[in-house]
């Protein structure tokens, strides 16, 4: 059990992240017993939280009885806590050497809700931002350095025409 003067000093446990490690002891039920290594690993990291009351009895009932990973998953709202299942079941079912096939075919599903619920369209236009500022900032550069008059920067624009940049490189 936690010590209750360790929880008053820890930040309290917020939704998304209590649901996420109630999902990774769920995991360590898929080969039909929590192990002791993961049983051990497990209560050093509810130890180092700031558990409620509540949050630590809770744990513990789900260290002796499996829950349905589906339904503590509609819990996780928080993407960082949804990343964060991924990693540390991952690091759970490796734990004791051998990746159950069951184990894997979960780590799977969870990686896959992980994908499904990017923003594919924001991170594309995310992404063109970024590009299109970079090669403005670029391009902004480049005029900068150019020869800005004289037979200099008339030899400059008709290399440019020809595909030829003498300040590549």
């Amino acid at each position: 059990m936690v010590h209750e003067s360790l929880q008053q000093k820890k930040p309290p446990v917020g939704t998304s992240q209590f649901y996420m490690w109630r999902c990774v002891v769920a995991l360590a039920h898929a080969d039909g017993m929590v192990q002791q290594g993961e049983r051990a690993y497990l209560t050093r990291v509810f130890g180092r939280m700031g558990l409620s009351a509540e949050q630590a009895r809770i744990f513990e009932s789900d260290m002796e009885t499996a829950q349905d990973i589906a339904g503590l998953l509609t819990h996780i709202n928080e993407p960082e806590w949804r990343g964060q299942l991924v990693y540390f079941a991952g690091l759970l079912a490796r734990a004791d050497g051998v990746l159950d096939p069951q184990e894997d075919h979960i780590l799977k599903k969870l990686r896959a809700d992980q994908m499904s619920s990017l923003d594919m369209a924001q991170i594309r236009e995310d992404v063109k931002k970024a590009v299109e500022s970079e090669i403005f900032r670029h391009d902004l550069k480049m005029s900068e350095l150019r020869p800005q008059g004289g037979l200099s920067a008339i030899i400059d624009s008709l290399l440019l025409r020809l595909g030829i940049d003498i300040l590549e490189n």
